[in-house]
């Protein structure tokens, strides 16, 4: 006969079952109240260690912004999330960056010289195995894709660009940092006194997009990439 639980009276529910404990019976008492402070606690934790993250990242320099935020970044009027979704695909790169076809748009070994051209597409993994493909731009944009294995979706690990638009803002090689008026920024000092903006998305902090400056704090360089 299948044992039932029963409910004794009580101001808070009070649980018993024949076998709780694995001896002859216990009590369990639940109170919502406990049951949403328990809750509350383990939100609160985890949004003061993201805090906490986002502090002492603040505090070596980073500026941090919102997935929101990020999520805006374009190259070349292109979304960096559209970029990276392509996984590398020839065809989908060409659709978000036409090209003449006049030349060489598809991958070599990387041993053969490129001649002057819209896009240049090179492998230069496929001599060693490694699973590399690089996207070279008259334009200045440069994208280089890596998988760890063949037949891996590849990611984007490297970019480099002439222009970038941020929360709305776009700026180029030559433009004063002071013009990048949609976020709170950070210019950092390297160990070579040089002046940058490292740029990283709240919660992911192996990847940085620099905005390097010169003595004017005018950008000089543009780019992406993953930190060893």
């Amino acid at each position: 006969m299948k044992k039932k639980l029963f409910y004794l009276p009580s101001k808070t529910k009070t649980l018993y079952h024949p076998k709780a404990f694995g001896f002859g019976g216990g009590f369990f008492t639940f109170k919502m109240k406990d049951i949403i402070f328990t809750l509350v606690v383990i939100l609160s934790i985890g949004l003061t260690t993201q805090a906490q993250l986002v502090q002492e990242a603040t505090d070596l320099g980073y500026t941090v912004v919102t997935e929101n935020i990020y999520n805006t970044i374009k190259f070349e009027g292109i979304l960096f999330t559209d970029i990276k979704a392509t996984n590398g695909d020839i065809d989908q790169m060409a659709n978000l960056f036409p090209v003449e076809d006049n030349g060489n748009t598809r991958p070599t070994t990387g041993l053969q010289l490129a001649q002057p051209n819209t896009v240049t597409i090179e492998e230069p993994g496929a001599i060693t195995g490694d699973v590399y493909r690089d996207f070279k731009y008259h334009n200045g944009l440069e994208v280089t894709f890596f998988g760890e294995n063949q037949g891996d979706d590849l990611e984007v690990i490297d970019l480099k660009s002439d222009n970038i638009t941020i929360n709305g803002v776009t700026l180029q090689i030559g433009d004063p940092i002071t013009d990048l008026t949609s976020i709170n920024y950070i210019i950092k000092t390297g160990t070579i006194n040089n002046q940058f903006i490292n740029i990283v998305k709240e919660g992911e902090y192996a990847v940085s997009l620099s905005l390097d400056l010169d003595s004017n704090n005018n950008i000089v360089k543009i780019h992406y990439f993953e930190i060893p």
